[in-house]
């Protein structure tokens, strides 16, 4: 993948060149309601991967530590891609110099920037993820992590890391998209996004653990939206009366539709069934709720486990 340009550096001028965006930066789009959470949750991963590509593998001869990931240095093309600019901080590393940690100058913009960094003056690729983390929180919120929030005048990160850990971070996401997203969609997003700020550099993802995670979130909600106009209208109230509601809350509704499809057995020992295409059900009930009177001279015995047969809806 392509993140940079070319360096002109002739009679001592250097200039870098970059591809043309033509949508420009990411912080323009934050709070447009035209860019819905899927459109956001591919736009996370252009970027996840473009920071994994920097970092590099065990086999890459440099690493390169940004140190200034922010929205504003995102730049979108007219597909919605995104890759990452703004390398004029950045530092090359070859990958067998040791990389605990790099003795630097604090740098960066603030808000996105690592606050271990601040604090210490050492450089590392967590760094890198910190500023990730802070990108997504502002994809999932609409906001800039460089603006202060709220009466304590928080930056981003660290208000939405508070709500996180209370539960409430569902009261930060941005309005125009909170309809659309999936609970297990943003339950796996807001996850991974909190790790990559978390205050100890050590419990920080990789990179490619972060896109690892990131297309799991894409995956929910992509599942959701074809699927979840396939399933009855009150299939949530159904599957609180099963025997084993808990069971289906972590699946996919594609999964759920199949379940659906061959029936799901209710407390009261009977099936809803619900068919492709028009989705109309029928109802069946357990063989072992019937008998015969007087029509079968051998006794009738109750089976553990009967066959199911449909009545249909009268």
């Amino acid at each position: 993948m392509y993140y940079g340009g070319g360096v002109s550096n002739e009679e001592d001028e250097k200039i870098t060149v970059y591809e043309y965006a033509s949508r420009g930066s990411l912080d323009k789009y934050l709070s447009d309601d035209s860019l819905t959470w899927v459109m956001r949750l591919k736009i996370c991963i252009d970027i996840a991967i473009g920071l994994e590509f920097l970092h590099g593998t065990v086999s890459s001869p440099e690493v390169v530590i940004h140190r200034d990931i922010s929205s504003s240095n995102i730049l979108l093309f007219d597909d919605w891609k995104a890759k990452i600019t703004g390398f004029g901080l950045s530092l090359v590393c070859p990958t067998s110099q040791d990389l605990e940690y790099v003795i630097d100058n604090v740098s960066g913009t603030i808000g996105y920037r690592d606050p271990l960094y601040s604090q210490e003056g050492f450089l590392t690729k967590e760094s890198d993820i910190f500023s990730l983390g802070a990108v997504l929180f502002d994809i999932l919120c609409g906001k800039l992590s460089s603006v202060k929030l709220d009466d304590d005048y928080l930056y981003l990160p660290f208000l939405a890391k508070k709500h996180y850990h209370f539960k409430k971070l569902d009261e930060l996401v941005f309005e125009g998209i909170k309809e659309q997203i999936e609970p297990q969609s943003f339950v796996t997003f807001a996850k991974i996004a909190y790790q990559c700020i978390h205050h100890r550099r050590e419990r920080r993802p990789t990179a490619n653990e972060v896109v690892i995670q990131l297309k799991k979130s894409l995956e929910f909600q992509e599942d959701y939206e074809k699927w979840e106009p396939e399933l009855p209208k009150d299939y949530k109230e159904i599957i609180q009366k099963s025997k084993c509601p808990e069971m289906y809350s972590t699946i996919k509704k594609e999964d759920l539709y199949n379940i659906f499809s061959k029936g799901i057995l209710l407390q009261q020992d009977k099936v809803l069934l619900s068919f492709d295409g028009d989705r109309e059900r029928n109802e069946m009930v357990s063989a072992t709720m019937f008998s015969y009177i007087g029509s079968c001279p051998h006794e009738l015995k109750s089976l553990p486990e009967s066959r199911l047969f449909s009545l249909p809806d009268i």
